[in-house]
């Protein structure tokens, strides 16, 4: 009789187990299953060009006074820095806008750079963690510098 309840308490826990890790909230389905963690104290910055944007004028992403990369149509690029805050550039054919950005160790952020008004211009703003991995996996990785601290 014991034997038989035991059997029947593993296999109802299996059962169960087996269940929760079939369901996914709205959180775990925005992070997907290939998605890279940042490196050990590193931040994860992303910067994406989003294909919706029929605009296909050069953006230049700075930061500071390093070149990050240049994005021309769809696409994206990956920096991993250490923990700081860091001064980001989207410069567009006539102008630009700053974007000052506190990197935690540990973190995935990710900005979307996009053609402003006036034209000519180009910004970046900040999109949530589901949004943004879901524009990078729909578009292709794009050259960023490999030099940056």
């Amino acid at each position: 009789m014991k034997k038989s309840l035991v059997a029947v308490v593993l296999a109802l826990s299996a059962t169960a187990c087996a269940q929760e890790q079939g369901m996914k909230s709205e959180w775990q389905l925005g992070y997907g299953r290939t998605f890279y963690e940042p490196n050990t104290g590193m931040a994860a910055l992303y910067i994406i060009r989003d294909e919706s944007n029929p605009d296909t004028s050069l953006i230049d992403i700075t930061m500071g006074r390093e070149s990050v990369g240049t994005l021309t149509g769809p696409g994206w690029m990956r920096i991993d820095l250490p923990p700081s805050y860091y001064d980001l550039r989207a410069y567009g054919t006539e102008g630009n806008r700053e974007l000052v950005v506190t990197l935690n160790a540990g973190e995935s952020r990710f900005f979307v750079a996009q053609s402003s008004s006036p034209p000519g211009n180009a910004q970046l703003y900040e999109v949530l963690q589901p949004e943004g991995r879901r524009l990078v996996r729909k578009a292709p990785r794009v050259y960023s510098n490999p030099n940056l601290p």
